[in-house]
């Protein structure tokens, strides 16, 4: 019994849980900048928007998690160089089984957008879609310089984004101009993301280049990565400025992310590196969580349960706010 547990938890972790948090929080970042009702500790997830916000926010983290295992499937060799994400390199699922469950979740989540409109859709699609040019060949932008950043940008930023802020105007008459200023809020959570993982890519670069991934920091070097992070970053709290509603959700924590990103840049210290890409997620988390308290919830039980398994599993402590 004890082996069965073990086994499915494993399965279950590698979707990558605690990565699946900033997914949600940008999500729900979408539906509070995009709803002139949202309030602090207001109405989310209840009453007659529960169907369209649960069950798409379910349905968009399966795509995710999906593209979260094909990514830790074609990257074995450097994940095992970097002594990162253990499941797979140490045999503890297998290929076929990690094939198996990346199918049957994108499969899924694509079933679920189809109780929705078309718009819903094709984000979704367009999210599968950027997962499989971001993790296969013969794109594989993951290990291309800018194809990596511009994936992440695009898929982990904008459209997860615009997701939540769709769902804030779902049933209503849609126009071309609300779209318009749609796409003007997402600019700036797109411009953070791409910063936060311009920062990820300074701490796996010696395993990348081990293994032949043409990474920004592999192609650039560190300092002109922290820089690129930095600026990225500053035009993030700009164009947090020009969002529809609540700007400030997006402006608070960029601001402060700022600070970290310039010393970073400064620096360019592996230990700053870390703090830039693990505080800009917490800070956005945290302040979500002021407008829709049930989700700081969730993000705590995402957090324990995460530690708890990869403690007993593996005597690590992750998530963490620790470089090491």
């Amino acid at each position: 019994m004890r082996a069965s547990i073990t086994k499915f938890l494993d399965i279950f972790f590698l979707l990558r849980i605690p990565l699946l948090a900033p997914v949600w929080t940008i999500v729900i970042l979408g539906w509070i900048t995009g709803n002139e009702s949202a309030r602090i500790y207001g109405g989310w997830l209840t009453g007659p928007e529960l169907k369209n916000h649960w069950l798409a926010l379910g349905g968009f983290s399966l795509i995710v998690a999906s593209i979260y295992v094909v990514n830790q499937i074609v990257d074995i060799e450097s994940d095992r160089i970097n002594h990162k994400l253990f499941l797979l390199p140490q045999g503890l699922v297998s290929i076929p089984a990690a094939w198996t469950l990346s199918i049957v979740c994108a499969a899924s989540g694509m079933a679920i957008s189809l109780l929705y409109d078309y718009v819903i859709v094709a984000l979704f699609a367009a999210g599968l879609i950027i997962g499989v040019l971001y993790n296969l060949p013969p794109f594989t932008l993951k290990n291309r310089a800018m194809g990596g950043v511009l994936a992440n940008s695009f898929g982990h930023g904008m459209l997860t984004f615009l997701l939540g802020w769709y769902l804030s105007k779902y049933g209503s008459q849609v126009s071309s101009e609300v779209m318009r200023v749609g796409l003007i809020s997402s600019i700036s959570p797109a411009l953070a993301n791409g910063a936060v993982f311009l920062a990820t890519t300074i701490p796996d670069a010696s395993g990348d280049r081990l293994t032949g991934k043409k990474t920004f920091c592999v192609r650039y070097g560190e300092k002109v990565t922290a820089v690129s992070a930095a600026i990225l970053c500053f035009l993030a709290l700009f164009f947090s400025f020009f969002m529809e509603y609540n700007f400030w959700v997006m402006a608070f924590p960029a601001a402060i992310s700022l600070f970290f990103f310039i010393l970073f840049a400064i620096s360019t210290n592996k230990e700053i590196a870390f703090k830039a890409f693990k505080w800009p997620v917490f800070l956005l988390s945290a302040t979500v969580a002021f407008f829709v308290p049930v989700y700081g919830l969730l993000i705590l039980a995402t957090f324990a349960g995460s530690r708890a398994y990869y403690k007993r599993r593996f005597g690590i402590d992750y998530p963490t706010f620790k470089s090491k």
